[in-house]
Formats: structure tokens, sequence, C-alpha cells
């Protein structure tokens, strides 16, 4: 086979929300923007049909326009995939530079690179009879480290979830924090009740102002009989607040990298113990994670709590990263009501397990859509 094409694709525009529980944040407080209403966020599945007859699947991220999939399907009906990997799809296109950082390139032209790196990782690993693991690189690993996920419950709340993720199986969750250090204070609240082992992360998403100001609640938090991660506690400008913090032993202290520059400026100013690596896809992580390593990090793999195909796509490249080692974001099967994939994915405990399947290893699950399905169309 030396050519392989799209020559149709439909979409469906699907809004599917969070438990309740899980997304409940204290009345009062400071909260950052789109803390609850992330999940009503409209996100579009695709199915396209192959010039060799099969289906392959994918998934743009949450709250990309109809205009910019219509634009990204377009793009790539005809276009013969085995000439191209998604981080050269779009190289020498129009006026991308060829020498091009991340964001000059993923929404080029008004499309999205997600959507195209999961259909292509789809359609490529049918055609050759190969799990996308395999087209990253090859995995190192057959089950990835997760995590239990939260937004910012009260402590009666905190300890439900916590007790509702040790009774899976799970050994950690992972919470947001507003400015006023709410998920601290109700963690230590609780902290007789807390598995032995238990591994709490703590996301203040940088709303924490400086050291000074939280410097009570981490002094506490280091004090706790089970291990605490704190995930950008600081705006990263403030990096001498970052190295300070990471005196605070036994915490470990983790940089959310969203761009290249931030984990430029996180390594050169040795402000983090490890990196949240999401980057701009399967292909940017991979190659962000050896950076990292050739620094002596540890990763996880982020996320978007996105729907299960782009799920997938994460599990598959943090299985192909050797130091991708702490919990990965792939909660969305707990946090979300369906994630409209078949099979869902699966977990041996704390890990995400690892499909052997051709592709990403699953299809559109259309019977579970209906119930959150807003408007579907065809390109072709």
């Amino acid at each position: 086979m030396n050519q392989l094409t799209f020559t149709q694709f439909r979409v469906f525009e699907v809004v599917v929300p969070a438990r309740a529980d899980i997304l409940l944040a204290p009345s009062k407080g400071a909260i950052y923007k789109g803390t609850t209403t992330w999940p009503d966020m409209p996100i579009h599945l695709v199915e396209g049909v192959t010039s060799q007859g099969f289906r392959a699947v994918g998934e743009c991220g949450r709250g990309t326009s109809r205009a910019v999939v219509e634009n990204t399907l377009r793009d790539l009906l005809g276009r013969n995939l085995l000439e191209k990997t998604p981080p050269t799809m779009w190289m020498n296109s129009g006026d991308l530079p060829q020498s091009y950082p991340f964001f000059s390139w993923t929404l080029a032209g008004d499309r999205s690179y997600h959507l195209m790196e999961s259909l292509w990782l789809d359609a490529v690993g049918k055609a050759a009879g190969l799990p996308a693991h395999q087209l990253l690189g090859g995995a190192i690993r057959n089950e990835v480290l997760t995590a239990f996920w939260a937004n910012r419950p009260p402590a009666e709340t905190m300890r439900a979830l916590i007790h509702e993720a040790a009774n899976k199986g799970l050994t950690g969750i992972k919470m947001k924090s507003d400015s006023t250090c709410d998920t601290a204070r109700a963690l230590i609240e609780i902290a007789a009740d807390v598995p032995a082992d238990f591994r709490v992360t703590i996301d203040p998403m940088s709303s924490w102002r400086s050291l000074r100001e939280s410097v009570r609640w981490i002094e506490k938090l280091a004090t706790l009989p089970f291990p605490i991660i704190l995930e950008d506690p600081f705006p990263t400008l403030a990096v001498e607040d970052w190295r300070e913090v990471r005196t605070y032993n036994p915490l470990t202290i983790v940089l959310h990298a969203r761009d290249e520059s931030d984990l430029r400026r996180g390594l050169r100013d040795e402000m983090a113990d490890a990196y949240n690596l999401a980057g701009g896809g399967a292909h940017d992580f991979l190659r962000t994670v050896v950076v990292a390593e050739s620094f002596a990090k540890d990763c996880w793999h982020g996320s978007a709590l996105e729907l299960g195909v782009y799920q997938h796509v994460r599990l598959h490249a943090a299985a192909c990263a050797r130091n991708c080692v702490l919990a990965s974001d792939l909660q969305s099967e707990w946090v979300r009501e369906h994630t409209l994939v078949t099979p869902r994915m699966a977990y041996n405990g704390s890990y995400a397990i690892l499909p052997d399947r051709p592709g990403l290893g699953v299809e559109l699950d259309h019977a579970a859509m209906q119930k959150y399905l807003r408007s579907e169309f065809e390109v072709a």
C-alpha cells in the first residue's frame, strides 16, 4: 500500500457534562476563570472513511469552532496520509516558516492540529495493523500511571472522593486551588482520613501570588504523612519563590510547561523538580519529554480532560516516554459522564492499560452519543 486518503467525514458536535460532585467548588473565595464551566464547551468528534474502506476517528480540542473543524477536514480530504506525518503535515504551507515553533502552525490557516493528528494516528495505524504507539517510536510500558481528579472540593466532599478513588485501587488524586489556598486548608482538615502513601497533587494554576502569602499552608502541607505535589503554585516570573519552595522537603514542585518558553525557563532557572508536559499533541509531547529527560527531570502527560479519542492519543504517547513516570491526566472516564468511545479506557488499579489494537484502539460509541449530541454534519 502506497496511498491512504480520506474520502469523506462525519462530524458530531457533543457536550458531555462532568460529575457535579467532582466539579464542586466553595461558593466563597477567588475562583479562576473557567473552573466549573469547561465541561459545557462543545467538542467535535469525527469519523472519517478512508480509501481502504475502513473508518478512523478523531477529536478536536474543546471549544473549537465548526469553521476550524471544516477547514481541517477539507485540508485532509484526498491528501495521501503516507506522505506526511502530523509534525510535517502543514510544513511549507502558505507563509509558515521552515523553522517554526509549535504555536506558529498548530492552528495555521484556522485548522486544528489535534483533530488532524488523532485522525492520522488512527487511520495509518489501522491501515498498517499497528497500534498508535508503534507510530510514535514504540511503547516502553504497557500501563501508564494515572490518578483521580477533582476541582476544589470542600473538606467533606474531598474526603468522600479520596475514599472513592482508593476503593477503585487508585493511589492519588489531583485537585485545583484558588488564591486563598482553599484546597490546602481542606486537605489539612481531613488529613487523618487520607490513606497512607496516597499521593495528593494541588494545582493552584499560579494563583498563589507569592511564597510569603502562602507559606503558612505550604509549611503545614510539608508535614503531612503522605506525598504532596504542588503544581504551578506561583506565577512563572516569581523565579525566586519557585526555587525557595523546592527546599520545603518532602514536597515535589511541578511546573506545567504550556509551551517551549515555559519549559526552557523552568529548566534554565531550576524552578521545578518535575514537569507537566502536554504540548501541542503526541509528537510535540514526545519531543519535549526528551528535553526534560536530558535534565534528569521526570514528567507526566497533561490533558484537557478530553473525550475518549484524544485521551487515547495521550495514553499512547505517555507509554512511549521513559521519564513519564508520574501520574498522567487520564481521568476523563471518572470525571465526565461518558467519553463516547468503545471500548472505554481500561484500568488496572491506578494504571491505564495501553491498547494493543490497531490505531488508537477505539471507535465512536454512537449509542451513547445520542444523549449528548448537539449537531452533526458531513464534509466530503
